[in-house]
């Protein structure tokens, strides 16, 4: 490589600009947190209950909401500042969060309280999700999209790699509700890197779309059905996200019954698929460059499936292990590739609704998938669970591979779409 293009590169790296290294910072230090009250919440209330239904429970309350509330928030980071819906949200989840432990130690902590509790936290959940992908075209350039969701990713990726043996870890030593309040700081410091960022260019029809309240509620999943190609790409989402969920309700249970392994047995296996997503996102930029993105999801979808089918018949934690951080590797360019799409293919003025519609759909698929893990857990051991999952995205990606529509969506052009963002340095 010339070091003409290394110092292109490097000038393109999206880090320069101190509006996405806050953003960034702000997103390691949060997903961090959620990785441990994921691990810590859902073994307390394993220890606490022993059932894979209350497993399920609290993972469906946690994911239900966003299916009502996504479009609603997607409205209002057209119209508002994402970075003051992105804040507030954050600080209100600090304190849901936070009042899980608080309630633990006044023993008031009882199951029906932390199914209310992930309740209210699912409620603002879109809010961050869907403001990361309205911020990102606004706020780097066009052609540093694909580097940009790649640190994004990343920050994901390095939180499942660090996070999950470090809450097992402290929940063998401490339990799992007071290992809660380090998401509850994470939170508020997220919420203060929000509200310390500068304003972004906001699109002044946003906010004045034609019709009553009701309809402008629906415009996003009105555009959303008219965008022929982002139709398309969120179906097969769905399809792959309802394959995959089964496995998180199963997955403590199989650590438990099959590996005969703890919590931090647990949380090493989601260390070892953070360990592969991170070397995963290294090929991120060779597939963005294939022109036929739909083959490509496929194709990962297929490559996750047959990795977890081994777990099926493994009893060796390490082995689960490798198997499990080989399958992270193979899924892990996926939701870059397919966000920098949909941000390329999505009118500005409209991110916001749509990506709120389109979160609508895909949070569908997280409470029915985790649904039927939950029932096929009542009369199948963990580990065929595991495996129908595995299946499931198999022939979800070969039903992908047979798609016309799915083959024919092309890569846009870095070239001819300007984004609005100045980077600052």
């Amino acid at each position: 490589m010339s070091i003409a293009l290394k110092l292109k590169q490097l000038k393109r790296n999206p880090l320069r600009d101190y509006r996405f290294r806050r953003l960034w910072l702000g997103l390691v230090i949060s997903r961090m947190g959620d990785m441990f009250t994921s691990i810590a919440l859902l073994w307390f209330v394993l220890d606490l209950t022993g059932s894979g239904a209350a497993l399920g429970g609290v993972l469906f309350c946690f994911s239900v909401p966003a299916i009502v509330t996504s479009p609603f928030l997607g409205r209002l980071l057209d119209i508002f500042q994402p970075r003051l819906v992105m804040g507030l949200d954050n600080f209100l989840r600090a304190l849901i969060i936070g009042a899980m432990p608080t309630l633990y130690w006044l023993g008031l902590l009882q199951l029906w309280v932390i199914y209310l509790l992930a309740l209210l936290a699912g409620v603002l959940t879109p809010a961050s999700n869907v403001g990361v992908r309205v911020l990102m075209p606004e706020m780097v350039p066009n052609d540093e999209l694909e580097a940009a969701n790649g640190l994004l990713s990343a920050s994901e990726q390095f939180s499942v790699l660090i996070s999950p043996a470090l809450a097992g870890f402290l929940i063998t030593l401490v339990g799992g509700p007071p290992v809660l309040l380090i998401d509850a700081a994470s939170f508020l410091v997220m919420s203060f890197l929000l509200f310390s960022l500068p304003d972004v260019k906001r699109h002044s029809h946003a906010a004045v779309l034609p019709g009553t309240p009701e309809k402008r509620l629906l415009s996003g999943f009105s555009a959303l059905f008219q965008l022929k190609e982002v139709r398309i790409i969120s179906t097969i989402s769905f399809v792959f996200f309802l394959a995959y969920m089964p496995l998180e309700p199963a997955l403590p249970l199989y650590s438990r019954e099959q590996l005969a392994t703890d919590a931090s047995g647990y949380g090493l296996l989601w260390s070892a698929f953070g360990a592969g997503a991170v070397l995963g996102l290294l090929f991120i930029p060779y597939l963005s460059r294939y022109s036929h993105p739909g083959r490509v999801f496929s194709a990962i979808a297929i490559a996750w499936g047959a990795l977890l089918v081994p777990l099926v018949w493994l009893t060796s934690l390490p082995l689960a292990m490798l198997f499990f951080a080989v399958a992270g590797c193979a899924w892990a360019p996926y939701t870059t590739i397919e966000t920098t799409l949909l941000q390329r293919l999505i009118p500005a003025h409209l991110r916001g609704q749509v990506f709120g519609a389109r979160s609508t759909l895909i949070s569908a698929s997280g409470p029915l998938g985790v649904f039927i893990g939950s029932v096929l857990l009542q009369f199948l051991t963990a580990n065929l669970v595991i495996g129908i999952s595995a299946l499931a995205c198999i022939l979800a990606g070969l039903g992908g591979l047979l798609s016309p529509r799915l083959r024919q969506i092309n890569r846009p052009s870095t070239s001819n779409k300007e984004s609005s963002a100045t980077p600052v340095v």
